[in-house]
């Protein structure tokens, strides 16, 4: 009986943190679009990497513009444009299938066949959630959410690979539901006359 309600209980626990989860992932979908800035990391302790820098962007369903090592990188949620101010030249590729690399449909794709647990709170005021899928990812280990408690605001995202590389996203900077202009998240090739277009389609 000790162990069945032990049992029970974990299982509860387990539960409250997918469902805490989903329901911050609720409240980020249900924005009309989303300005962010971040500091960024990618950690290897085994192979002495900590690089950090600054990034900014602005997010709407699978469409996003990033700016982040010297780099802006557009998405309409079909195309991908990839600007490199310093060399004059701009990448355009297809969204893969699976819903492209915005930082929403990463968190979105760890939305069903999860498994969930709180790792630590701060003095309930932030609560900490480490999220694996239940089928096998070929990159992607784990993420670790540090979420507001009360307004489910993500804190920081941690990203773990298959690799032992750790991917840190603080957030610094959250504003939602702005007006944005129709064209917002496209690459105007008009207003850069001497690009070097590099079209992989």
């Amino acid at each position: 009986m000790i162990i069945s309600i032990l049992a029970l209980a974990f299982n509860l626990k387990a539960q409250d943190a997918e469902t805490m989860f989903k329901a911050a992932v609720d409240k980020l979908q249900s924005y009309d679009n989303i300005e962010i800035a971040f500091d960024y990391s990618m950690i290897n302790t085994e192979a002495g990497i900590n690089e950090t820098m600054e990034g900014s962007g602005f997010l709407q369903g699978k469409a996003f513009k990033l700016h982040t090592m010297g780099q802006d990188i557009i998405c309409d949620g079909r195309i991908t444009w990839t600007y490199n101010a310093d060399a004059e030249e701009v990448m355009i590729s297809e969204v893969d299938s699976e819903g492209g690399s915005s930082p929403i449909a990463i968190i979105n794709s760890y939305y069903d066949n999860i498994t969930a647990k709180f790792l630590e709170s701060n003095n309930g005021s932030t609560k900490k959630i480490e999220v694996k899928p239940l089928i096998d990812d070929e990159n992607i280990e784990k993420i670790v959410v540090t979420m507001d408690n009360k307004s489910l605001e993500i804190k920081d995202l941690h990203v773990f690979d298959k690799n032992n590389n750790e991917f840190v996203y603080n957030i610094t900077k959250f504003v939602t539901n702005q007006k944005l202009p129709a064209d917002f998240f496209t690459f105007k090739e008009a207003d850069y006359p001497d690009v070097e277009i590099i079209d992989m389609r």
